[in-house]
């Protein structure tokens, strides 16, 4: 079952998912942001319309992957659901220097942990709405730092304490190497995690290292604008033999906090409208395509026993 902002859903009523997106953005340093540095009813007239036209499209389910101090809104998202009838999916954890907040570096990978097992099985504050995963960010670089080695872990403890999947932001194969080493040495099931932005990688090796423990690669940049080299990298991972890992989304939207009208808002529209219609037409497997938004997704966003 997905966890979404308003209750479980089975993959018939999750429909086609967009497992990587955003609704509102606020890249306010230190962990600031709040629900007073926006408006929520100006956030809603900018998104709910983007929300109707991608259920237009065929899509079901939207993730949304602002963690907490970086535009985590549960009121606001279970308000678009009930709108649109759109299922949305948040999140638990935190994202990475600089929008941490203080506690990130004082807190201990316990207690990290335990912060967000109590959100996994409470509910976040008295929203009453549950969180779907955990969200997690690497910074770049070769190797992962102090501060997110632990929320790693913590996030490896809390997806064991309570069923919920991970998401974890990753750019260049260094960084994605060095997750996997942790990850193997604490005998971890990667099929729990979904590595973000792995079109980043551009590594056969480690596609199907990452693949061939369990995970998820997660393709997420998807524009028409470079529609040429996502078909590429697509086929590719075909051949390769990692086809059956993939997921595909847009990271766009979104309402950006501090600018006028929330800024140039992207649709979420065009990979199913778009991208999916011509891929298929210039060649990729269109039952495969159709795969990795709904079987895949759903696989890979589930609850866990």
């Amino acid at each position: 079952m997905l966890r979404t902002v308003t209750g479980l859903v089975d993959a018939e009523s999750a429909g086609r998912i967009l497992a990587h997106e955003h609704i509102l953005a606020g890249f306010i340093e230190d962990g600031k942001l709040t629900r007073e540095d926006y408006d929520e009813e100006e956030v809603v007239s900018a998104i709910a319309p983007l929300l109707l036209e991608v259920k237009e499209a065929g899509c079901g389910t939207m993730v949304d992957c602002a963690p907490e101090y970086l535009g985590r809104d549960p009121y606001l998202l279970r308000r678009l659901s009930e709108l649109t009838g759109v299922h949305l999916v948040t999140n638990t954890g935190l994202y990475k220097k600089p929008y941490l907040p203080a506690f990130a570096d004082e807190m201990s990978e316990r207690e990290l942990a335990r912060m967000w097992t109590r959100e996994a099985l409470y509910g976040i504050g008295d929203s009453g709405v549950y969180p779907g995963f955990i969200k997690i960010a690497l910074n770049n670089g070769a190797m992962i730092d102090e501060t997110q080695q632990k929320m790693l872990r913590a996030a490896m403890r809390t997806s064991l304490e309570t069923g919920l999947p991970i998401q974890c932001h990753t750019i260049g194969p260094e960084i994605a190497m060095h997750a996997y080493e942790i990850m193997n040495d604490a005998h971890f099931d990667m099929s729990r995690f979904i590595w973000i932005h792995a079109q980043t990688f551009q590594d056969d090796d480690l596609y199907r290292r990452l693949t061939d423990a369990g995970a998820w690669i997660s393709i997420d940049s998807i524009r028409m604008e470079k529609y040429r080299e996502h078909v590429e990298l697509l086929a590719r991972l075909q051949e390769i033999g990692v086809g059956e890992r993939v997921l595909l989304s847009q990271d766009t939207g979104w309402y950006n906090v501090g600018q006028p009208n929330g800024g140039a808002i992207l649709p979420y529209h065009p990979l199913f409208a778009a991208f999916i219609p011509a891929a298929a037409a210039d060649g990729l497997n269109a039952q495969w395509l159709e795969r990795c938004v709904t079987e895949h997704a759903f696989s890979a966003m589930s609850l866990r026993g």
